[in-house]
């Protein structure tokens, strides 16, 4: 027996160090993900808990088995096996902590767990142990699996002796027993339910840098659909109309691509009340679209978003938020309503851009508007947004006063537009109720000196300009 193999049963001697190699191997590491920054606001789905089938968990849905390495490397070789999807971030171990991975293998260390995913045609994808695998794979075949330079083993603390060799390196006992280590794996079958197994990956999904919710929907429902998805993240409509200084972490932007597709094909009146199995399902359902209906729901999306850009800019689907009896002024809020995004997004993808165009003053009016006087439509859009009463809400609310805005009647107008807003703030952008300066034309409104219902007539001699605050305050309207 040679001096390595006589070292790989003297593991008694080493437990300590064993113990030590063995925890730093237990999970994945992501230290050097990325934080993210807070673009979105928060919503209240974001970790909302999914009602799931109690029938859905059946010892057919899952499969134990202990597998060699030797054939986890064939597999990976004849494409059965995934070990890089789309929603993994690729390797990230450096050739310390890689060399002692194949340490604890030929000391028989036990290891964790690797979770897999079946394929509808049988093959599989890696859910959790991506590390271990690459390691794997890449020493059998001799490239470290980040730089494909020879993989040779550095640093080991207990078989010093094999610092600086690659597999083909090795003594043959230690060859053999590194190919017949036996690694347990559990596999996902592709008959679970769907929301059990977006649930399961979720619950296997808890390293130091968790997977969202639409990394998931990445690696579970990929297909055209998903295809779609992630081209449109970064179609030039899109990211116009987000107005962001960098992309979305962690596919924000994908998911919001999927929650108008969702919704303007499903609307917001079957919606169930349960965000995440609302998207899952849509997107389940339409994982294998056909060409045809790629570029129906490209072309609808793209004017959805040409139509926002056109009536808000670099506001689009930003909350503005009024002033109050402390302080007049109102604010546009910095980060994205992804509830403004839904139900903006589903009207004005209904609408022609001929249409918009016609009413676009009126219609940034009537949004801000709802933001300010109503409070229903508030806290739809803010407070239990994944409720059911409140999506109905804030669609209805939004598509009502889009409609009014676009089918406004030239005659006897109430309301004065936006060329005589601007003429007036930039003759003296004074508020006529309280006598200082409104800062921004948005927070401005133009009201009737003589009122409307008393015969008042809409036109410049009895226009004045105001706080939103202020007018809706002089009015009897203001909010606490």
């Amino acid at each position: 027996m040679s001096d390595d193999a006589k070292e790989i049963d003297n593991v008694s001697q080493a437990e300590s160090e064993q113990v030590n190699v063995t925890s730093e191997i237990e999970q994945e590491d992501y230290s050097d993900a990325i934080g993210s920054t807070p673009l979105f606001e928060a919503e209240s789905d974001d970790n909302e808990p999914d009602d799931l089938p109690s029938t859905a968990f059946s010892p057919i849905n899952f499969s134990v088995t202990t597998r060699r390495i030797s054939d986890i490397y064939a597999s990976f070789n004849d494409n059965e096996l995934d070990t890089t999807p789309a929603f993994q971030r690729g390797y990230v171990w450096d050739k310390i902590k890689a060399s002692k991975l194949i340490e604890s293998v030929l000391l028989h260390v036990p290891l964790p767990l690797i979770y897999t995913a079946e394929e509808m045609d049988g093959s599989e994808v890696v859910i959790d142990g991506q590390q271990r695998l690459l390691t794997f794979i890449g020493f059998l075949k001799g490239e470290f699996p980040k730089d494909r330079r020879p993989f040779k083993l550095t640093k080991l603390k207990i078989l010093k002796d094999l610092n600086g060799k690659s597999f083909n390196d090795l003594d043959q006992p230690l060859k053999i027993a590194l190919r017949r280590y036996g690694v347990s794996i559990i596999k996902i079958a592709n008959t679970t339910d769907e929301n059990v197994k977006f649930e399961i990956f979720e619950r296997l999904n808890t390293g130091a840098v968790t997977l969202s919710p639409q990394e998931l929907r990445n690696c579970m429902y990929r297909g055209q659909l998903n295809n779609l998805i992630k081209d449109l993240a970064i179609h030039d409509a899109f990211t116009r109309v987000l107005a962001l200084q960098e992309r979305p972490q962690r596919m924000i932007d994908c998911e919001m691509v999927l929650r108008f597709f969702a919704f303007n094909e499903r609307t917001h009146l079957n919606y169930n009340g349960r965000m995440k199995a609302f998207m899952n399902e849509f997107m389940k359902t339409n994982q294998h679209i056909s060409s045809d209906k790629q570029a129906e729901w490209r072309d609808k999306f793209v004017l959805a978003c040409d139509n926002t850009f056109a009536i808000f800019g670099k506001k689009s689907f930003r909350r503005y938020r009024s002033g109050n009896a402390k302080d007049h002024r109102g604010v546009w809020e910095g980060a994205i309503n992804k509830a403004l995004f839904d139900c903006t997004m589903f009207w004005l993808a209904r609408y022609e851009k001929r249409q918009v165009m016609a009413a676009k003053d009126a219609i940034r009016d009537g949004a801000i508007s709802l933001m300010v006087n109503s409070q229903s439509f508030v806290d739809a859009t803010t407070l239990g947004t994944s409720d059911v009463t409140r999506v109905k809400t804030r669609f209805e609310e939004f598509g009502q006063m889009l409609e009014k805005a676009i089918r406004l009647p030239s005659k006897e107008r109430r309301f004065f537009n936006l060329a005589e807003k601007e003429f007036l703030y930039k003759a003296d952008p004074t508020c006529a109720i309280c006598n200082q300066r409104i800062e921004s034309i948005d927070d401005a409104e133009v009201d009737h000196k003589k009122r409307f219902a008393d015969g008042g007539a809409t036109n410049m001699k009895n226009a004045q300009i105001a706080h939103r605050y202020c007018n809706r305050a002089n009015s009897g309207l203001s909010r606490p």
